[in-house]
Protein backbone atom coordinates (compact mmCIF):
# COMPACT_ATOMS: atom_id res chain seq x y z
CA UNK A 1 0.00 0.00 0.00
CA UNK A 2 0.87 3.32 -0.72
CA UNK A 3 0.04 6.53 1.69
CA UNK A 4 -0.15 10.08 0.64
CA UNK A 5 0.49 12.23 3.51
CA UNK A 6 -0.19 16.00 4.63
CA UNK A 7 -0.04 18.05 7.69
CA UNK A 8 -1.48 21.42 8.56
CA UNK A 9 -0.39 23.95 11.26
CA UNK A 10 -3.31 26.69 10.59
CA UNK A 11 -6.88 26.35 10.14
CA UNK A 12 -6.99 28.16 6.61
CA UNK A 13 -4.64 25.52 5.84
CA UNK A 14 -7.06 22.37 6.31
CA UNK A 15 -8.94 23.56 2.95
CA UNK A 16 -5.77 24.61 0.89
CA UNK A 17 -4.32 20.48 2.22
CA UNK A 18 -7.90 19.30 0.62
CA UNK A 19 -7.14 20.62 -2.94
CA UNK A 20 -4.12 19.18 -2.36
CA UNK A 21 -5.90 15.79 -1.30
CA UNK A 22 -7.99 15.81 -4.15
CA UNK A 23 -5.16 16.33 -6.64
CA UNK A 24 -3.23 13.26 -5.48
CA UNK A 25 -6.16 10.60 -5.78
CA UNK A 26 -6.23 12.32 -9.83
CA UNK A 27 -2.44 11.21 -9.75
CA UNK A 28 -3.00 8.19 -7.81
CA UNK A 29 -6.02 7.31 -10.85
CA UNK A 30 -3.21 8.00 -13.77
CA UNK A 31 -0.79 5.66 -12.05
CA UNK A 32 -3.57 3.15 -11.19
CA UNK A 33 -4.71 3.17 -14.80
CA UNK A 34 -1.33 3.15 -16.15
CA UNK A 35 -0.63 -0.04 -13.92
CA UNK A 36 -3.93 -1.98 -15.08
CA UNK A 37 -2.75 -1.45 -18.94
CA UNK A 38 0.74 -3.15 -17.83
CA UNK A 39 -1.18 -5.48 -16.58
CA UNK A 40 -3.38 -5.77 -19.48
CA UNK A 41 -0.21 -6.17 -21.90
CA UNK A 42 1.59 -8.73 -19.21
CA UNK A 43 -1.56 -11.09 -20.09
CA UNK A 44 -0.55 -10.48 -24.08
CA UNK A 45 -3.73 -8.12 -24.38
CA UNK A 46 -3.71 -6.64 -27.91
CA UNK A 47 -1.68 -3.08 -28.57
CA UNK A 48 -5.06 -1.77 -29.91
CA UNK A 49 -6.94 -2.59 -26.16
CA UNK A 50 -4.14 -1.47 -24.15
CA UNK A 51 -1.76 0.96 -25.81
CA UNK A 52 -2.17 3.07 -22.87
CA UNK A 53 -5.28 5.61 -23.84
CA UNK A 54 -7.20 5.36 -21.24
CA UNK A 55 -9.55 8.15 -22.03
CA UNK A 56 -13.18 6.82 -21.39
CA UNK A 57 -12.14 3.98 -18.96
CA UNK A 58 -14.74 3.93 -15.78
CA UNK A 59 -13.49 5.70 -12.02
CA UNK A 60 -16.06 4.32 -9.46
CA UNK A 61 -16.25 7.26 -6.96
CA UNK A 62 -17.73 5.85 -3.44
CA UNK A 63 -18.59 9.10 -1.04
CA UNK A 64 -19.83 7.99 2.82
CA UNK A 65 -22.87 10.84 2.60
CA UNK A 66 -24.06 13.84 1.70
CA UNK A 67 -24.74 15.49 5.31
CA UNK A 68 -21.22 17.29 5.10
CA UNK A 69 -20.70 19.97 2.48
CA UNK A 70 -17.35 18.42 2.75
CA UNK A 71 -17.88 15.42 1.52
CA UNK A 72 -19.74 16.79 -1.48
CA UNK A 73 -17.94 19.36 -2.29
CA UNK A 74 -14.91 16.35 -2.37
CA UNK A 75 -17.24 14.26 -4.48
CA UNK A 76 -17.85 17.19 -7.39
CA UNK A 77 -14.35 18.12 -7.74
CA UNK A 78 -12.83 14.44 -7.89
CA UNK A 79 -15.04 13.94 -10.63
CA UNK A 80 -14.86 17.22 -12.14
CA UNK A 81 -10.87 16.81 -11.73
CA UNK A 82 -11.22 12.77 -13.57
CA UNK A 83 -13.56 13.86 -16.32
CA UNK A 84 -11.37 16.87 -17.56
CA UNK A 85 -8.71 14.08 -17.96
CA UNK A 86 -10.93 11.90 -20.20
CA UNK A 87 -12.32 9.85 -17.91
CA UNK A 88 -16.04 8.61 -17.40
CA UNK A 89 -16.96 8.46 -13.80
CA UNK A 90 -19.68 7.20 -11.31
CA UNK A 91 -20.02 8.94 -8.33
CA UNK A 92 -21.99 7.82 -5.68
CA UNK A 93 -23.12 8.81 -1.77
CA UNK A 94 -23.75 6.26 0.74
CA UNK A 95 -25.74 8.46 3.11
CA UNK A 96 -23.98 7.16 6.18
CA UNK A 97 -25.69 3.23 5.32
CA UNK A 98 -23.04 0.77 5.32
CA UNK A 99 -24.89 -2.09 3.15
CA UNK A 100 -25.78 1.16 0.56
CA UNK A 101 -22.52 1.22 0.04
CA UNK A 102 -21.54 -2.19 -0.24
CA UNK A 103 -24.18 -2.28 -2.85
CA UNK A 104 -22.51 0.97 -4.71
CA UNK A 105 -19.18 -0.01 -4.68
CA UNK A 106 -20.51 -3.84 -5.76
CA UNK A 107 -22.31 -1.94 -8.66
CA UNK A 108 -19.29 0.14 -9.51
CA UNK A 109 -17.38 -3.24 -10.61
CA UNK A 110 -20.29 -4.99 -12.32
CA UNK A 111 -19.90 -1.72 -14.42
CA UNK A 112 -16.49 -2.39 -15.11
CA UNK A 113 -14.53 0.27 -13.32
CA UNK A 114 -10.29 0.36 -13.78
CA UNK A 115 -10.53 2.29 -10.91
CA UNK A 116 -12.40 2.58 -7.63
CA UNK A 117 -11.91 6.07 -5.04
CA UNK A 118 -13.49 5.04 -1.52
CA UNK A 119 -14.03 7.29 1.14
CA UNK A 120 -15.59 4.65 3.15
CA UNK A 121 -18.75 4.84 5.66
CA UNK A 122 -17.34 1.51 7.76
CA UNK A 123 -13.39 0.98 7.18
CA UNK A 124 -13.45 -2.74 7.97
CA UNK A 125 -17.38 -3.40 5.94
CA UNK A 126 -15.44 -3.84 2.79
CA UNK A 127 -13.69 -6.94 2.62
CA UNK A 128 -15.80 -8.98 -0.31
CA UNK A 129 -16.14 -5.97 -2.40
CA UNK A 130 -12.19 -5.34 -2.37
CA UNK A 131 -11.48 -8.98 -3.01
CA UNK A 132 -13.71 -8.77 -6.24
CA UNK A 133 -12.20 -5.54 -7.05
CA UNK A 134 -8.72 -7.42 -6.75
CA UNK A 135 -10.01 -10.38 -9.13
CA UNK A 136 -11.15 -8.10 -12.17
CA UNK A 137 -7.10 -5.82 -11.84
CA UNK A 138 -9.23 -2.89 -10.32
CA UNK A 139 -7.07 -0.43 -8.23
CA UNK A 140 -8.35 0.79 -5.00
CA UNK A 141 -7.74 4.55 -3.64
CA UNK A 142 -8.42 4.88 -0.07
CA UNK A 143 -9.36 8.26 0.17
CA UNK A 144 -9.43 10.05 3.51
CA UNK A 145 -10.51 7.12 5.50
CA UNK A 146 -8.30 4.23 6.08
CA UNK A 147 -9.79 0.87 4.61
CA UNK A 148 -8.91 -2.01 7.63
CA UNK A 149 -8.57 -5.58 7.34
CA UNK A 150 -7.88 -6.47 3.58
CA UNK A 151 -5.07 -6.27 1.86
CA UNK A 152 -6.52 -4.99 -1.61
CA UNK A 153 -5.89 -1.60 -1.10
CA UNK A 154 -3.85 0.02 -3.44
CA UNK A 155 -3.37 3.68 -2.24
CA UNK A 156 -4.07 5.41 1.14
CA UNK A 157 -4.46 8.86 0.82
CA UNK A 158 -5.21 11.49 3.76
CA UNK A 159 -4.04 13.77 6.11
CA UNK A 160 -1.36 14.02 9.46
CA UNK A 161 -4.97 13.54 10.91
CA UNK A 162 -2.98 14.03 14.49
CA UNK A 163 -1.39 16.84 13.76
CA UNK A 164 -4.85 18.49 12.62
CA UNK A 165 -6.17 17.37 15.67
CA UNK A 166 -3.48 19.33 17.37
CA UNK A 167 -4.29 22.49 15.42
CA UNK A 168 -8.10 22.16 16.16
CA UNK A 169 -7.10 22.03 20.14
CA UNK A 170 -4.55 25.11 19.52
CA UNK A 171 -7.39 26.92 18.08
CA UNK A 172 -10.07 26.34 21.12
CA UNK A 173 -6.69 27.51 23.31
CA UNK A 174 -6.78 30.55 21.43
CA UNK A 175 -9.94 31.27 20.97
CA UNK A 176 -10.64 31.35 24.90
CA UNK A 177 -7.19 33.72 25.02
CA UNK A 178 -4.99 30.59 26.64
CA UNK A 179 -3.02 30.94 23.81
CA UNK A 180 -2.48 34.28 21.59
CA UNK A 181 -2.22 34.44 17.91
CA UNK A 182 1.48 32.95 17.50
CA UNK A 183 0.04 29.92 20.05
CA UNK A 184 2.28 31.90 23.24
CA UNK A 185 0.98 31.51 26.23
CA UNK A 186 -0.97 34.37 27.74
CA UNK A 187 -0.94 33.96 31.02
CA UNK A 188 -5.19 33.61 31.50
CA UNK A 189 -5.52 30.32 33.88
CA UNK A 190 -9.27 30.53 34.03
CA UNK A 191 -11.01 28.38 35.02
CA UNK A 192 -12.80 27.69 31.65
CA UNK A 193 -15.38 25.34 31.49
CA UNK A 194 -15.35 23.00 28.12
CA UNK A 195 -16.70 20.47 26.85
CA UNK A 196 -15.61 17.77 24.58
CA UNK A 197 -16.66 15.81 21.02
CA UNK A 198 -15.10 13.70 18.84
CA UNK A 199 -15.84 11.52 15.68
CA UNK A 200 -16.98 8.42 14.68
CA UNK A 201 -15.58 5.59 16.50
CA UNK A 202 -16.04 3.44 13.23
CA UNK A 203 -13.20 5.91 11.10
CA UNK A 204 -10.33 5.72 12.55
CA UNK A 205 -9.29 9.23 11.88
CA UNK A 206 -11.23 10.06 14.85
CA UNK A 207 -8.97 8.41 16.92
CA UNK A 208 -5.95 10.42 15.22
CA UNK A 209 -7.99 13.65 15.72
CA UNK A 210 -8.91 12.53 19.37
CA UNK A 211 -5.51 12.02 20.25
CA UNK A 212 -3.62 15.16 18.72
CA UNK A 213 -6.37 16.92 20.40
CA UNK A 214 -5.66 15.51 23.97
CA UNK A 215 -2.12 15.60 23.81
CA UNK A 216 -2.54 19.18 23.39
CA UNK A 217 -4.72 19.76 25.86
CA UNK A 218 -3.79 17.89 28.63
CA UNK A 219 -1.37 19.94 30.44
CA UNK A 220 -4.49 22.63 30.81
CA UNK A 221 -7.42 20.34 32.08
CA UNK A 222 -4.26 18.71 34.92
CA UNK A 223 -3.49 22.31 36.00
CA UNK A 224 -7.17 22.95 36.22
CA UNK A 225 -6.94 26.11 33.32
CA UNK A 226 -9.42 24.18 31.46
CA UNK A 227 -12.33 22.01 33.37
CA UNK A 228 -14.41 19.19 32.04
CA UNK A 229 -17.75 19.48 33.76
CA UNK A 230 -19.07 16.83 32.81
CA UNK A 231 -16.15 14.24 33.23
CA UNK A 232 -16.18 12.92 29.68
CA UNK A 233 -12.90 13.24 28.24
CA UNK A 234 -12.45 9.64 27.13
CA UNK A 235 -12.40 8.11 23.40
CA UNK A 236 -15.93 6.12 23.59
CA UNK A 237 -17.53 8.68 25.82
CA UNK A 238 -17.03 11.78 23.68
CA UNK A 239 -17.28 9.86 20.14
CA UNK A 240 -20.00 10.58 17.79
CA UNK A 241 -21.53 7.59 15.64
CA UNK A 242 -21.48 8.39 11.63
CA UNK A 243 -20.33 11.96 12.47
CA UNK A 244 -23.77 12.70 12.88
CA UNK A 245 -24.66 16.49 13.70
CA UNK A 246 -28.32 14.98 14.81
CA UNK A 247 -26.78 12.51 17.28
CA UNK A 248 -24.03 15.44 18.63
CA UNK A 249 -26.80 18.27 19.30
CA UNK A 250 -28.67 15.81 21.22
CA UNK A 251 -25.55 15.01 23.36
CA UNK A 252 -25.34 18.67 23.51
CA UNK A 253 -28.66 19.26 25.37
CA UNK A 254 -28.18 16.30 27.45
CA UNK A 255 -24.77 18.01 28.94
CA UNK A 256 -26.14 21.48 29.23
CA UNK A 257 -29.93 19.83 31.06
CA UNK A 258 -27.54 16.95 33.53
CA UNK A 259 -24.69 19.49 34.10
CA UNK A 260 -24.68 22.71 33.71
CA UNK A 261 -28.35 23.71 35.05
CA UNK A 262 -27.14 25.36 38.21
CA UNK A 263 -26.16 28.38 36.10
CA UNK A 264 -22.83 26.93 35.19
CA UNK A 265 -21.68 28.20 31.50
CA UNK A 266 -20.12 26.10 29.03
CA UNK A 267 -17.17 29.08 27.97
CA UNK A 268 -15.98 26.14 25.07
CA UNK A 269 -16.13 22.85 23.04
CA UNK A 270 -13.35 21.50 21.56
CA UNK A 271 -15.57 19.53 18.39
CA UNK A 272 -13.34 17.44 16.29
CA UNK A 273 -15.92 18.04 13.48
CA UNK A 274 -17.33 21.33 13.58
CA UNK A 275 -19.31 22.43 15.80
CA UNK A 276 -21.52 24.94 15.55
CA UNK A 277 -24.24 26.45 18.25
CA UNK A 278 -27.21 24.34 17.60
CA UNK A 279 -25.11 20.89 17.36
CA UNK A 280 -22.29 19.44 14.74
CA UNK A 281 -21.97 19.31 11.50
CA UNK A 282 -19.59 15.95 10.16
CA UNK A 283 -15.90 16.34 9.00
Amino acid sequence: MIFGVFSTTTSTAIEGLKVKLRKLIVGAVAVSMALSVAACGSRGASAQSSGGDNSGSLVGIAMPTKTSERWIKDGDAIKASLEKLGYKTDLEYGDDKIPQQVQQISNMITKGAKVLIIAAIDGTALSDQLDNAAKAGIKVIAYDRLINGNKNVDYYTTFDNKKVGVQQATSLLAGLGILDKDGKETGKKGPFNVELFAGSPDDNNATFFYNGAMETLKKYIDDGTLVVKSGQTGFTQIATLRWDPATAQKRMQNLIASTYSGGAKVQGILSLMTVSRSGSSPR
